[in-house]
């Protein structure tokens, strides 16, 4: 509407112009006088008028918004459906060998957390976001099981980095000071970390083919991977699974009647 506005404005002058000229030529001062009649506001606006303003990309940020929310959930709840239509049929066919080493450079294997509870996630630590809060949750859920009755702590929380090419045992030695101290960071070559992803399927892509290394900002280093926890039994063999939309009271509580 204002650019609308905006051109009938300019156009008026053009116009009494044209139609006063015969006038114009007797009477100068009649046309100067009805010219300056015209609101200046609307004149002054008619400059800034354009198709695009604050509330429309303030609608449009809402409507982006929602559709991520939506479509987040949409994968969430596909990731739901997948998994626990392979649990209904048998054994889940989740998990299987890997050999990695972990943040003080020790070899792990899939071997050994043989004879502990454990629950597993995969994920990178120059993540900005989505990574620490599932593992500032999971140690929610980790001291909250610690102090349940039947439980304690004989719950073994890993973290595999699916970055191979930066999250190195030095930097995972730096990045696992800010988590549960009883977390293990594990890392590997790209095909170790490939192999082991794998047999969990999980999916993971790094964003940032084609950047130079020395130009890769910390911000702005993205790895698009499964958001995904799961719980292991003593042999190794998969029990549950959580969701980034799983609650540390849900985790504590599918979790603890395994353990019981």
């Amino acid at each position: 509407m204002q650019a609308y506005s905006g051109r009938a404005v300019t156009m008026i002058p053009s116009l009494f112009r044209v139609s006063l000229s015969p006038l114009s030529k007797r009477f100068p001062k009649f046309q100067r006088s009805l010219l300056s009649q015209q609101p200046k506001s609307k004149l002054r606006k008619s400059k800034f008028a354009g198709p695009v303003s604050w509330a429309g990309l303030g609608v449009a940020s809402v409507v982006g918004a929602g559709i991520y929310a939506y479509y987040t959930h949409q994968r969430e709840e596909k990731l739901t459906r997948t998994v626990q239509t392979s649990t209904t049929i048998g054994k889940a066919l989740l998990g299987g060998p890997y050999s990695l080493v972990d943040s003080t450079g020790v070899p792990v294997t899939d071997a050994t957390f043989l004879g502990e509870w454990v629950i597993l996630y995969f994920g990178f630590s120059y993540c900005p976001d989505i990574c620490p809060n599932e593992l500032v949750k999971l140690g929610k859920a980790l001291d909250r099981l610690d102090a349940t009755k039947g439980v304690g702590p004989v719950i073994t929380p890993v973290f595999i980095s699916v970055d191979p090419k930066r999250d190195s045992v030095q930097q995972l030695s730096r990045y696992k000071k800010d988590f549960h101290p009883r977390m293990r960071f594990l890392t590997g070559t790209p095909q170790q970390v490939k192999k082991a992803a794998r047999a969990y399927r999980v999916y993971f892509s790094d964003t940032n083919q084609g950047k130079d290394e020395e130009d890769d900002d910390d911000w702005d280093y993205l790895v698009d991977h499964s958001i995904v926890m799961y719980f292991l039994s003593p042999e190794g063999e998969f029990l549950e699974f959580f969701t980034q939309i799983a609650e540390v009271d849900e985790i504590v509580e599918r979790i603890a009647d395994h353990v019981k």
